[in-house]
């Protein structure tokens, strides 16, 4: 049994990740500021990345860390790069004997604060002593809703022109984040790329959200400005040949509007 922390294990794809590790039978812990309650079948540990307390508690007798945090505003984007340096120099005096970090596909061509403070946070686990994976995937199928329904309220469903998605289902991204945790040898390869199963186009993604939650509005098709729609249009965000999830967006619309 591998003992693995989560940090980021609140979030999006945390959560789902430590839902596949206990699914395989290993111990988990989930790393917090604040801890957790106590006795319940995931252990919530205290620790601040961005300072280091409690870091050397919360590592001790951990096998792999999984970092899957995220910090797209300017206030919390320091848990990315300073959050990394604390938490890998904490787990190699710990004796972890692996750290794997997801991030997102052809993140060093964006050039948009977030993907570079994702980039600069890769950096830290190129360079560190410890055995190191960088899971980097697709956008995950809640991305168009998030663009989407907050326009709805006012009759508008935005569809973004001339852009594609691979978008990919956080219960595969658990899975190869899991994979690559697990590992019993040293990784052959310390950059990984994963994809969804197909490839649609942003209106076509809307039109199916709109159907399956019964939102109301025009679709609209608008261009995305700026570094992060020259990006999107460039086809920055797929990744072609690496097709690893097999959800898709419409089995994860299924599961989500029917729960």
């Amino acid at each position: 049994m591998t003992l693995v922390l989560v940090a980021g294990g609140t979030g999006t794809a945390g959560r789902q990740l430590v839902k596949e590790l206990l699914a395989r039978g290993h111990s988990v812990r989930v790393l917090t500021r604040h801890g957790g309650a106590p006795g319940t079948e995931i252990i919530h540990v205290h620790g601040d990345l961005v300072t280091g307390e409690g870091l050397a508690e919360a590592l001790d007798g951990v096998d792999v860390v999984v970092d899957t945090t995220d910090g797209k505003t300017r206030r919390t984007r320091a848990v990315l790069d300073e959050g990394a340096t604390n938490l890998l120099a904490t787990a190699d005096g710990a004796g972890v004997r692996r750290a794997v970090l997801l991030s997102i596909v052809n993140v060093d061509r964006g050039e948009f604060a977030y993907y570079q403070a994702k980039r600069r946070q890769e950096r830290v686990y190129e360079s560190s002593p410890l055995d190191t994976v960088v899971v980097r995937a697709t956008q995950f199928h809640d991305f168009i809703p998030m663009v989407a329904k907050p326009p709805s309220h006012v009759g508008v469903i935005p569809a973004f022109t001339r852009t594609r998605f691979q978008s990919i289902d956080t219960r595969d991204v658990a899975r190869a984040l899991a994979d690559a945790a697990l590992a019993t040898e040293p990784a052959s390869e310390n950059l990984i790329t994963i994809g969804g199963p197909e490839v649609r186009t942003a209106r076509d993604l809307v039109v199916a959200w709109k159907k399956a939650t019964g939102t109301h509005g025009l679709v609209v098709d608008v261009p995305l400005p700026g570094a992060l729609g020259s990006f999107l249009r460039a086809g920055h965000n797929l990744a072609p040949g690496k097709e690893f999830g097999s959800i898709t967006f419409d089995r994860w619309l299924a599961d989500t509007t029917t729960a």
